[in-house]
């Protein structure tokens, strides 16, 4: 698999995991306003436009990892000396350039994190730095959705320019915050980076990327070039943006630090390997005055396997643990066919059989260099790879028709005789269950174990003849012509 997007990444450990996938470093990290187990009301860019970094601890009561860390005093210290000037238990000698948030994401109740049923412990005394309940009253666990927590406890640093990392249990949480961009200092200066759902196709690919206003000015328009293999494809003048609220474009004007989400327009005619770069410059039409704080945009493009057995689910292979989260999605709808955790075997896609002549891409984030391995309903190997960023595509498109790109896979020593044939197939060799279907996957005839079948009251034409055992698949075309 080729790499598309170059971001490195940091995870923690985890106590459980699920079928969501923790946000990619470098995403911009979404607003809340959530009140604390005192009432008081906490809104996170409110924070972050005052210049402190912001960690945020998610874990659950019952979760052991998060406990120890709790207990560690590593946040405890970073709030008391580094929190914002002010505030309770901050030391009056505090360096005012960080804030540290608990959330107890697991909808848990107030009494167990004061040591209630199924708690680790009381999670609220001696605690200095805010604790949030999501237990509805009045804080729901939809920050937890809006984070994307996969597992126990995930410890987010989120810097001043609203970047989010996955920085995990670190005992020294504060070293971390020199790895922030300094605030804004200049009039023009504008930011761009991948955007973490970045949109990947099996022959064209509609490059996303967010812009950030990192000037003192507002934002009101700067030129983005979109390159293939070096040479420009186009060059967009962007000083207007898509507006949900009124369903109207209306004109760019980016407040600092403000961020947008941009969709550019397809680079089609791709073939593997093809590398498209993406660069954006003229903040407000001048020289951007610090172009060292864009991230470099280039990917190279990988095409994928294109003629994948659609009548049937896959086998998906993904090493590691849950360092190693990806999802498979259906292209043409975005739909996710399968999501998890590295360290499966032989998964199946969730919703079934694929789609006819379909797109699908497998995006795997944190992977670390772990190994994945797709394989359809024939056998094919459709996917390949080792993800080795935070966030990798690797695509694969169904067939046109059905036996294209089949080749015949071997069940053990079969044969199978007369071909074409009339009346009666042979089928000589070790098998369990036999299906012949039609072109478009439907069955047709079925039996268990026989050394013939009588094949005369089909119609004439191409079809697929399937062999199994408990273990293994048989695939032979056939033609019956009478």
């Amino acid at each position: 698999m080729k790499k598309k997007y170059l971001l490195i990444g940091l995870l923690s450990f985890f106590a459980f995991q699920s079928s969501v996938a923790q946000l990619p470093n470098g995403s911009i990290a979404p607003n809340f306003t959530l009140v604390d187990l005192n009432g008081t009301s906490h809104t996170l860019y409110d924070y972050l436009d005052a210049g402190q970094t912001v960690f945020i601890d998610f874990s659950a009561i019952w979760c052991g990892p998060c406990w120890t860390y709790h207990t560690s005093g590593a946040l405890e210290d970073l709030y008391e000396n580094h929190g914002p000037s002010g505030l309770p238990n901050v030391s009056p000698s505090t360096t005012n350039d960080a804030m540290v948030f608990f959330i107890e994401g697991d909808g848990s109740s107030v009494a167990q994190l004061n040591g209630g049923s199924g708690s680790q412990g009381d999670w609220v005394t001696g605690t200095p730095y805010p604790i949030i309940c999501t237990d509805g009253n009045p804080n729901s666990t939809a920050v937890v959705n809006d984070y994307q927590i996969g597992y126990w406890p995930t410890v987010y640093q989120v810097c001043p320019d609203r970047t989010l990392t996955l920085c995990g249990q670190t005992a020294s949480p504060y070293s971390l915050i020199t790895a922030c961009l300094p605030p804004p200092s200049y009039n023009n200066d504008a930011r761009s980076f991948m955007n973490n759902s970045a949109a990947s196709g099996c022959s064209s690919i509609s490059p996303e990327l967010s812009i950030q206003n990192y000037g003192l000015s507002n934002l009101t328009e700067v030129t983005i070039d979109v390159s293939l293999n070096g040479v420009l494809q186009y060059s967009t003048n962007l000083n207007q943006i898509w507006s949900n609220a009124t369903n109207s474009y209306q004109p760019l004007n980016l407040s600092t630090l403000d961020i947008v989400d941009i969709v550019l327009d397809p680079v089609t005619g791709l073939v593997n390997s093809d590398l498209i770069s993406i660069e954006v410059s003229l903040p407000n039409g001048v020289v951007d005055a610090d172009p060292l704080n864009n991230q470099t945009i280039s990917f190279a493009v990988d095409l994928g396997f294109d003629n994948a057995y659609w009548d049937g689910g896959l086998s998906i292979t993904v090493a590691g643990d849950a360092q190693n989260s990806w999802y498979l999605k259906q292209v043409s709808n975005n739909l996710t066919i399968a999501s998890g955790f590295g360290g499966v075997t032989g998964v199946t896609n969730t919703l079934g059989n694929l789609t006819f002549n379909e797109c699908y891409t497998l995006q795997s984030i944190n992977g670390a260099n772990l190994a994945y391995t797709v394989t359809d309903a024939m056998g094919n190997t459709v996917l390949d790879g080792s993800a080795s960023s935070v966030e990798d595509f690797d695509n694969f498109t169904t067939g046109d028709e059905m036996w294209t790109g089949i080749n015949d896979n071997n069940l053990s020593a079969i044969t199978v005789y007369p071909l074409p044939v009339n009346n009666k197939l042979y089928i000589d060799g070790e098998y369990e269950n036999l299906r012949i279907l039609d072109l478009l996957g439907k069955e047709v005839l079925e039996s268990s174990y026989v050394k013939f079948i009588d094949v005369s009251n089909v119609n004439n034409g191409i079809y697929l003849l399937e062999l199994k055992s408990s273990t293994k698949k048989y695939y032979k075309k056939i033609q019956i012509a009478k």
